[in-house]
């Protein structure tokens, strides 16, 4: 890990010039607006909801397409930010692909957990909305969706290592589909526990920065986005 730790902060202070416009333009500044724009929405179905939820999927492939370039740059530093961001655009929609693909594996490992809650007799449209819905009728059901969260998320974090951590920079440096599972097994066979634990650092690192981040400017974003809407939904 600290080899890691090494080379990324070697490359970070090569290469600061040119990552600076990547990643205030694909990383700083939409994940601040994600951080910032959630909060606003109501879950109500109305028109204000629909733009936001449009905005933070452009916001979100903003992201996908930063880490894109960033990758394409610490590949080759020579060639400079011009043909990261050509190769980013360029691997942008097989990346997006595969990105909905591991997304839907996602969704139906953890369509049991809904079941489970479905069948608990909790009132799942007050959940979804973020009310507090009333007691299950069937406590049992919501044990098993309990036991179930807690095998699952050892499975995903070590899946996450060996199946998706490495498809961005696989997809940049190798035209792949869905074969870029099977290639991102082969890569981290052997340092697989290594990879999850440094997978845990860096969400620990990043959680860390982005709540500094928040914390900086986000009552900036808030004045301009939310500041106003509030005032017109509660007059004086």
């Amino acid at each position: 890990m600290s080899t890691v730790w090494d080379r990324t902060a070697e490359f970070l202070s090569d290469n600061l010039a040119g990552l600076m416009p990547i990643v205030l333009l694909g990383l700083f500044m939409p994940l601040t607006l994600l951080g910032n724009l959630m909060p606003l929405m109501k879950n109500d179905g109305q028109i204000a909801d629909v733009a936001i939820g449009v905005i933070v999927l452009l916001l979100s492939v903003m992201t996908i397409w930063g880490g894109i370039a960033i990758t394409a740059l610490a590949f080759d530093p020579p060639a400079g930010r011009a043909a990261a961001v050509a190769t980013a655009n360029r691997r942008l929609l097989p990346v997006l692909g595969i990105s909905l693909l591991t997304t839907g594996i996602a969704l139906l490992l953890a369509l049991p957990i809904g079941v489970a809650l479905a069948m608990s007799g909790i009132d799942m449209t007050a959940l979804a909305a973020g009310q507090q819905p009333a007691p299950p009728t069937n406590p049992g059901a919501v044990s098993i969706a309990g036991i179930y969260v807690l095998l699952l998320i050892p499975v995903l974090l070590w899946a996450y290592a060996r199946f998706v951590l490495l498809i961005t920079p696989i997809m940049v440096m190798e035209r792949r589909g869905v074969g870029v599972y099977a290639r991102s097994f082969v890569l981290t066979r052997g340092i697989g526990w290594k990879v999850v634990g440094l997978v845990l650092l860096y969400g620990i690192v990043s959680w860390v920065a982005s709540s500094a981040a928040n914390a900086v400017f986000g009552s900036v974003f808030r004045l301009l986005i939310g500041g106003r809407g509030q005032s017109r939904s509660h007059p004086s």
